[in-house]
């Protein structure tokens, strides 16, 4: 065992002094010694081809290559497919993270296939611009391009179009923890695509159902998509494809417990990333043997690989080396070398946290993206509406010209025929300048007011800004801080041998940095609800969500012997899943937070035709005339107080109220002090 790990660690360090190639190199290569034997129009096709396959690994050579094929498609002026070389260009900018420039690109993209009448294209750019607002967050603008796309590949029977598609929305389901939706998407991609009959493709929907199914916990399934993509790409002798299939293969098994397999599945996809010289998975395998050789307790065979993930000097792979800094702590503490397993869990917990540092700048860059997109619609919007003023004001000027070149001309023809009409004609004429200079007096004002208005903007756009800044940097400052804080107290807590008292003040200490964690991220989500999307509307089960979410709850009803139960049935809605089960939580939230022990809520449940009554009903102190004044006002705290030491921060009932009038819903409140509280809330079946 040990020299098959030395064995591994010499060949990974050779491999790390060469450079590497993508396995579609020569396929490149040889589109490149066709350019100068084809005409312009085939010229075109290569050089969107190569730019495509250029776009993961080299995004910059992507650029070039399709800025050469739009000049060549302007040269040939061609009717259609114009708008595919931007789409790749749109694409290759968000890969360089420039999404700015990925947002134009797009945009340029979509209105050239519209103004071709490009269908194929048209729904290749919606779907590129639902991907990039995937990838910033704004799942409500991907979903929306997405679902654009989807109805006109329907319309046009585009099967690979459609496919695309499906496994972006599956992505979008997955990223809300939606996997029965996503499952649902990947079938059809999967099914799509089988039709098609393109291995690469075929393979890759495997894939990806594979992945479905592993987070659905349906062990079989997956083992079976993982094992007909490993068939497809031995079939077609796609290394890299196969070693990245069995990476993933084996890092499912390693969860599912099956150590043995995944062992035997990890020596493969090893030999074959080292075979293939492939630097961009070899991080990846080198945790992943680390991982099995430690989950079989082969400790001397899992250092060598895991301190060569440590020693990489790349900052893109701080959660692979986190992770291994975690398995070689474990791995020391379990062979009795407490100096080395301190050393390691330390660099763990430093790593970890540089990682919650770079989600939260991630998240404020996506931000800052979504802030820079409203403001170029904004724009946009404004830009709109000055050209129709200018189109009405050109207009006038054109249809008073007319009128001035008639009058000129019969004033003429009148000078020529009756010269005695001559001081008619000047009185004429002073009322067309008079005409002319309240027109320009009338334009003059219309800059000014665009001025203005534009001034206005900026202000309020800078106003803004500063806001979200300022709640971004309070939010990372107290974060940071506390998770650390949390971090360390639950270390000390696994540590055990603690006396009474110690636990005491250790709760005490996890308590205070939980309240304050969950008061930052409410004041995040009231900041997001104020600025962000609007809701997103798709039909789902009133009553599986109530059944899902009292099931989340009863372990903190259990806490204090609250019987937590629902009556009634609502059946389907067409609304925003997510409003919808923060609105549910909020008020579970507060009812067992301020109900006794041994008391009861219950989540009444009713079909009013049009709409959907639900209600959350407890037996706790209730609230005063006094209270209901302030009821919905944000960080309004109110004379009631939780019965178990929980933290109320008064933003709860606030966040209820916005995700309720953003349904176009309403919500009442009927309680009285000392008999509890009931509050209702009615929202529409289908949105408006």
């Amino acid at each position: 065992m040990l020299f098959r790990a030395l064995i591994a660690v010499l060949v990974g360090f050779f491999i790390q002094l060469e450079a590497t190639y993508g396995q579609q190199f020569s396929r490149i290569d040889s589109l490149r010694n066709l350019l100068p034997r084809v005409d312009k129009r085939k010229q075109f096709d290569i050089l969107n081809d190569i730019g495509f396959a250029y776009r993961l690994s080299y995004p910059d050579s992507t650029i070039w290559y399709c800025t050469r094929a739009y000049e060549i498609g302007q040269e040939l002026n061609l009717p259609k497919e114009l708008s595919k070389p931007l789409s790749f260009i749109g694409l290759a900018k968000a890969y360089k993270g420039d999404y700015k420039s990925s947002f134009d690109f797009h945009t340029r993209a979509i209105e050239v296939a519209q103004q071709q009448n490009d269908s194929v294209q048209l729904a290749y750019g919606y779907n590129n611009f639902g991907r990039l607002f995937f990838d910033q967050g704004d799942y409500a603008r991907a979903y929306e391009n997405l679902i654009q796309a989807l109805q006109i590949f329907e319309v046009i029977q585009e099967p690979a179009g459609l496919a695309y598609v499906y496994r972006s929305l599956s992505n979008i389901y997955k990223s809300q923890n939606d996997f029965e939706k996503a499952l649902d998407m990947s079938v059809k991609a999967y099914n799509l695509r089988k039709k098609v009959g393109e291995p690469r493709t075929l393979l890759s929907a495997l894939s990806e159902l594979g992945l479905v199914y592993s987070e659905l916990k349906r062990v079989n399934e997956a083992n079976r998509c993982f094992e007909q993509a490993d068939s497809i790409a031995q079939r077609i002798d796609d290394h890299i494809s196969l070693a990245e299939i069995r990476l993933g293969w084996a890092e499912f098994l390693v969860k599912s417990g099956n150590y043995k397999k995944a062992d035997s599945l990890a020596h493969l996809a090893y030999a074959m990333v080292v075979k293939n010289k492939n630097q961009r998975l070899m991080p990846r395998a080198n945790l992943l043997m680390g991982n099995v050789h430690y989950q079989l307790k082969e400790y001397s065979d899992a250092v060598p690989y895991l301190k060569q993930v440590v020693e990489l000097k790349s900052e893109v792979h701080l959660d692979l080396k986190r992770d291994a800094n975690f398995y070689l702590g474990k791995i020391y503490e379990q062979t009795g070398k407490r100096e080395e397993a301190a050393k390691y869990i330390n660099q763990y917990l430093i790593l970890k946290e540089s990682l919650v540092s770079v989600d939260l700048a991630r998240e404020i860059e996506k931000l800052q993206f979504q802030l820079e997109i409203e403001k170029k619609e904004r724009e946009n919007e404004q830009l709109k509406a000055v050209a129709v003023q200018n189109e009405s004001v050109i207009r006038q000027q054109r249809l008073q010209n007319t009128i001035l070149y008639v009058v000129v001309f019969f004033v003429s023809l009148v000078v020529f025929m009756q010269w005695r009409n001559t001081k008619k004609r000047k009185e004429a004429a002073e009322r067309l300048m008079l005409q002319n200079a309240e027109i320009e007096a009338q334009r003059r004002e219309i800059i000014r007011q665009n001025e203005q208005l534009a001034r206005h903007n900026r202000e309020l756009s800078d106003l803004n800004h500063e806001k979200d800044t300022l709640m971004n940097i309070v939010a990372h400052d107290l974060k940071s801080p506390l998770n650390r804080i949390r971090g360390l107290a639950s270390l000390i807590e696994m540590k055990g041998s603690l006396t009474s008292e110690q636990k005491k003040y250790l709760g005490l200490m996890l308590d205070s940095t939980r309240a304050g964690l969950d008061l930052i991220t409410d004041l995040l989500d009231v900041n997001s609800l104020d600025v962000n999307r609007e809701p997103g509307f798709t039909s789902f089960n009133l009553d599986q969500l109530i059944n899902d979410r009292i099931a989340a709850f009863i372990p903190a009803a259990s806490g204090k012997s609250i019987q937590l139960t629902a009556e009634g049935l609502a059946g389907q809605i067409a609304s925003d899943y997510d409003y919808v089960s923060r609105i549910v939580d909020n008020l579970l939230s507060n009812a067992i937070k301020f109900s006794p022990a041994q008391s009861a809520v219950t989540v009444l449940l009713a079909d009013e035709g049009d709409a959907v009554r639900l209600s959350v009903k407890d037996q706790g102190p209730g609230f005063s005339e006094e209270d209901k004044k302030f009821l919905y006002q944000k960080f309004k705290k109110l004379s009631a107080r939780p019965t178990g030491g929980e933290s109320s921060n008064g933003l709860g009932l606030a966040i209820v109220k916005i995700l309720v009038d953003r349904l176009n819903g309403s919500i009442e409140l009927n309680s009285q002090p000392g008999k509890g509280s009931e509050f209702i809330v009615r929202l529409p079946k289908k949105p408006a």
